[in-house]
């Protein structure tokens, strides 16, 4: 029979060829892309959040409940459960944000059906397009919009968002959509039965009429092929309607001035050469108004999108009535009116992702290119800035009143914990809004969090600050610069000390953002491991192998080592799990039972 790896290497090359997938459900219930899918999801920290069904969760995973999982969707007797609905709040402070949470069953399966699917849509899939694919990111459509010349010198912003895409995706529309390359009945009768198993709400059962599941697993890939049919629309027919022209006409006074600067050159006249250099330096050395000159250009980011538009307001308006047009006739959805804005691209900005971009002109920063021509290097090029109201987020995190925040909900940490909390949302604010030109609005966040993480280990040990910074105080060179920073240091038996270090970052623009370092996102789970660990069919408490085995799961290894910390009777399979550094054990029933019926600590096991 074909690998697994081989079959998904397979699927791709006919996404690629853009020919029709058939048979795909028997690979959806096949044991090696299950256990594929279990080992996808286990390290997520909301792997083990429970559904409607509390017993229905990951913990206890094995390779005999993979196979009967298998077994259910080889015999059609696999039903999907209902998520529970959560609902989250909003950053304008409405909690209208629905989640679902499906139970561990389904999302195996789930996962199983985004594996293949993504494999297939991937190579079909528009560049232009950043939102929940691999290797794709926020990042990567700033850098499309920074790098890709086509968006330099555009005139018009069109602001695009869906209202409540992921709540109004029409289920006939998008089965229609998947069964046009997805050949396959009983496929789209369990994406058809995924889509309609509804929802629970304190406790009261809903039906779903149409949209995906948020929160669930395949949710985003689902919207990712339906709003394709957007990206193919735009790049298809609105780009190459709105897109015309080799080169702008020549400005004609640019070029008047031009002569003029010549001629004064020519006859030694050079200070009148320079007045009138500074004077042309002010126009654009093309027609900013060519009636033949156009260009459309366009990004997305799941229901967000940003066009960019060479031309006039009214051309732009009109863009704007055939997008509506065609999200609300072939889509079934509507623009947001509140979010859909066309703004001026030199006198306004346009938010997109958290980011304010504009097209400045900017006529100080003049350098050569390889044809020795001096040109002004950053006129009408996209500008990405921070906006205001997240500078000021930041800064009321830390401060209040114009007085340092201690923060209380962090008191019973520890030094190291606490120091790495504030080192971490630092960073991450950092990370994201690297490419902002004015990103050296972080060094006033970074000096209010350093005074607020002084008072909070100050507070915690009813102690003084100065007492903390003689006691955590440092000094790191950074770039020839000295920063002053909090470090501290726990010193570990046989092994290297742990640091935590707030202060180290140096904080400037950087128009090329990288990965989060190692250090800041550690993988401590080895999902090959994992797997050879289960098919030992060996406990790892009593070494017993002849049983049945499950896999015991917690959220969090730093969670279990601070609620055992200090103690000195740890049960067995806490020390294990510490010294294993891993979020797994392979147990067999009886010592899975005994975990989690608190016969190791003496209380039911509450992770």
């Amino acid at each position: 029979m074909l690998k697994s790896s081989d079959y998904l290497n397979l699927v791709k090359k006919r996404g690629q060829e853009r020919k029709q997938l058939k048979k795909i459900s028997k690979w959806i219930r096949n044991p090696h892309i299950l256990t594929m899918a279990y080992l996808n999801l286990y390290p997520n920290e909301g792997a083990m959040t429970n559904g409607t069904d509390s017993e229905d969760t990951i913990d206890g995973m094995s390779l005999d409940r993979i196979a009967e999982l298998s077994k259910k969707l080889e015999n059609n007797t696999f039903e999907w459960k209902p998520c529970n609905r959560l609902h989250l709040p909003k950053k304008d402070g409405s909690t209208n944000r629905p989640l679902g949470i499906p139970n561990g069953s389904d999302k195996m399966v789930q996962e199983a059906m985004r594996i293949i699917l993504a494999a297939y849509y991937e190579p079909q899939f528009s560049n232009l397009s950043h939102g929940f694919r691999n290797g794709r990111g926020c990042h990567t459509a700033f850098t499309q919009i920074f790098r890709a010349g086509g968006w330099t010198g555009t005139k018009w912003f069109i602001e695009g968002d869906i209202k409540g895409c992921f709540n109004n995706i029409n289920h006939d529309k998008l089965l229609e959509i998947v069964g046009k390359n997805v050949v396959d009945f009983r496929f789209n009768l369990l994406l058809r039965d995924l889509l309609e198993a509804g929802y629970l709400e304190d406790w009261k059962y809903n039906q779903t009429y149409s949209g995906t599941p948020q929160g669930g697993i395949v949710s985003p890939l689902l919207a990712n092929i339906y709003l394709n049919e957007l990206d193919t629309y735009i790049e298809n027919e609105l780009i190459p309607q709105y897109t015309r022209g080799k080169f702008r006409a020549e400005n004609k006074e640019y070029k008047s001035l031009t002569h003029k600067i010549r001629k004064r050159v020519n006859r030694g006249n050079i200070d009148e050469a320079k007045r009138l250099k500074a004077e042309r330096n002010k126009l654009p050395c093309g027609d900013p108004n060519d009636p033949v000159y156009r260009r459309l250009r366009y990004i997305r980011y799941a229901d967000d999108f940003l066009l960019g538009y060479i031309g006039t307001k009214e051309e732009a308006a009109e863009i704007k009535d055939k997008l509506r047009t065609f999200i609300n006739e072939k889509l079934g959805m509507e623009l947001s009116d509140n979010k859909t804005l066309i703004s001026h691209a030199g006198t306004s900005s346009a938010r997109f992702l958290s980011y304010e971009i504009k097209v400045p002109i900017v006529n100080s920063k003049v350098v050569k290119d390889s044809d020795e021509r001096r040109k002004r290097a950053l006129n009408k090029k996209p500008q990405f800035r921070m906006p205001d109201d997240v500078y000021k987020n930041w800064i009321s995190k830390y401060k209040e009143g114009g007085k340092v925040k201690k923060r209380t909900e962090l008191i019973n940490d520890s030094d190291y914990d606490i120091v790495m909390t504030y080192k971490m949302e630092l960073l991450g604010i950092y990370n994201y809004y690297r490419m902002a030109v004015n990103v050296s609005r972080l060094w006033n966040v970074k000096a209010a969090a350093y005074w607020s993480l002084v008072h909070t280990i100050a507070d915690k040990h009813k102690s003084k600050c100065i007492n903390v910074l003689k006691k955590y105080g440092a000094k790191k060179v950074k770039n020839g610069k000295v920063i002053k920073c909090i470090e501290v240091v726990v010193e570990r038996k046989d092994k290297n000390p742990l640091r935590a270090c707030f202060g180290d970052v140096d904080i400037k623009y950087d128009n090329t953002p990288t990965e989060i370092p190692d250090y800041v996102v550690k993988v401590w789970s080895n999902r090959t491991q994992l797997l050879q660990r289960m098919r030992a069919r060996k406990c790892e408490l009593c070494d017993t192998t002849e049983d049945k085995f499950e896999v015991h799961h917690i959220k969090k290894l730093k969670d279990l080592a601070k609620k055992w910390q200090g103690k000195k009777e740890k049960p067995l399979w806490v020390q294990k799990m510490i010294a294993m550094r891993r979020k797994t054990i392979v147990l067999c029933t009886k010592c899975h039972n005994d975990v989690h019926s608190g016969r190791y600590d003496g209380k039911k096991l509450g992770s």
